[in-house]
């Protein structure tokens, strides 16, 4: 939602915003690649783990492409949805881990 808000805002890079915002980036993408290594048993939460660690990847480059091309009316139209979209994604992808995990956990003694 932050990064919508700064879609939306006309100087978004001198935002505060923004330091918020690029914040939460890098601890997601920390997060992304500590799950990874967490859960490397379970095969399946590995390749969540690494669909999540691309998606972030690729949100934190649509996101810097935002920056830059903000100038452009395609990309400054359309570009905040698809990274509304990829957040979603993100935030349902770390959904289905913790159930998975949970599960697991209630299956084993």
């Amino acid at each position: 939602m932050t990064g919508f808000y700064l879609s939306q805002i006309s100087d978004a890079i001198s935002s505060p915003v923004l330091i918020f915002h690029v914040f939460t980036a890098i601890i997601l993408l920390v997060m992304a690649v500590a799950s990874f290594l967490i859960v490397k048993s379970v095969v399946r939460l590995q390749h969540l783990a690494i669909v999540n660690t691309v998606l972030i990847i690729i949100t934190i480059i649509t996101g810097s492409g935002f920056i830059i091309f903000k100038s452009s009316g395609l990309y400054g139209e359309f570009m905040p949805y698809i990274q509304m979209l990829l957040s979603i994604g993100i935030i349902s992808n770390y959904a289905v881990m913790l159930g998975i995990k949970r599960t697991l956990d209630m299956v084993q003694p």
